[in-house]
């Protein structure tokens, strides 16, 4: 009898045990099976965008300087891009030379395209001072368009804009790098500072500080930087730095912008970098500037596939560029870049996984 009840507690010790571990086995192949789904969103991300000089005579004309890339846009969750002159009606430039301002009348031209966020972090943004920048400002906010890159004092320029697009929420940094400026004075050409108004500066300890409060409170984030030296297609070796940095603190893309040409593309522990987009609606007659990149940038589930556009602007406007010269350019650019990107129909696509 006393063997029976030892046999049949040794049975239950391990009927027990075994349904202890098939509830723990079980869990965890539950957990490790278990992909949160996410929507699928498509965005837009472009380089510099000036809505004056002659560019402000097309929009008077009544054109849409935008309308070749509009259905894409519309079509998309928005557009983010580099708006390279301040929105104001003031007479009073602090920059001496090539000073740029747009009527703020043609904000809600952005508004009409789906134009979402304004980086403003870039050289010209303070040519007409604390007056030009609160002007864009305004009417960028009477148009309910976004923007970061500058503000009253360098808490509200670096402060991200945070997006929230269906189930998913992204964090958009924009920074300048002035050390290519070194011939103009602040009062020229403002940073930010505790206490007067500006730019975000590019320095790596905000830019950190920025990332990892953004990481917190995001499921991606993206850097837009104002830097490189002009008509260069090579980035120089301060882009670089600061680039990889912002990989390395938790950077999902970084985009460029100023050049005014393309600059190479790099991935870098897996993640893109693009150093220069060059114009998307600009004025220069110089004929290297009138070829860009548009970034498409589609998101589904833990997955972004981006889509390098080639583009040529025409009349000051942008335009894709057809097959062949597309899928020229990129070939050249691949050659030159150190990129993992694949080129096919006049595309080039670089994917990577969201952590």
């Amino acid at each position: 009898m006393k063997k029976v009840a030892i046999l049949i507690l040794v049975v239950v010790v391990l009927l027990v045990a075994y349904g202890v571990n098939s509830l723990f086995n079980s869990s965890s192949n539950n957990s490790m099976s278990t992909s949160v789904s996410k929507s699928n969103i498509t965005m837009y991300f472009t380089g510099d965008v000036m809505l004056g000089r002659n560019v402000e005579s097309v929009l008077a004309s009544g054109q849409n300087v935008f309308a070749n890339v509009d259905e894409m846009f519309k079509n998309s969750d928005g557009a983010v891009i580099n708006l390279e002159d301040p929105m104001t009606t003031s007479s009073t430039p602090y920059k001496s030379t090539i000073p740029l301002k747009a009527n703020p009348a043609y904000a809600h031209v952005l508004k009409d395209n789906n134009i979402i966020v304004a980086c403003l972090a870039n050289n010209h943004i303070m040519d007409y001072g604390d007056t030009g920048l609160n002007d864009t400002i305004s009417a960028l906010k009477a148009s309910g368009i976004n923007y970061t890159g500058a503000g009253n004092n360098v808490d509200q320029s670096s402060k991200p804009v945070y997006l929230n697009i269906k189930d998913r929420k992204m964090a958009i940094l924009n920074y300048m790098d002035n050390t290519t400026f070194t011939g103009f004075s602040a009062s020229e050409m403002a940073a930010a500072t505790s206490s007067s108004a500006g730019y975000a500066p590019a320095d790596p300890n905000l830019i950190k500080k920025d990332i990892d409060e953004a990481k917190k409170n995001s499921d991606m984030v993206i850097v837009v930087f104002h830097y490189g030296n002009e008509y260069s297609t090579q980035p120089n070796t301060y882009q670089v730095t600061l680039s990889h940095a912002c990989i390395d603190d938790g950077a999902d893309m970084v985009i460029g912008s100023h050049p005014h040409v393309i600059q190479t593309i790099e991935t870098y522990n897996g993640k893109p970098i693009f150093y220069s987009l060059g114009n998307f609606v600009f004025d220069m007659s110089n004929s290297a500037t009138h070829e860009s990149l548009m970034v498409e940038m589609d998101l589904n589930n833990n997955t972004a596939n981006i889509k390098v556009h080639p583009m040529v602007l025409v009349n000051y406007m942008p335009q894709l560029m057809n097959n062949a010269s597309s899928t020229q350019l990129l070939e050249n650019l691949k050659n030159e870049s150190p990129v993992n990107m694949t080129i096919t129909g006049g595309e080039g696509v670089i994917s990577f996984p969201i952590e």
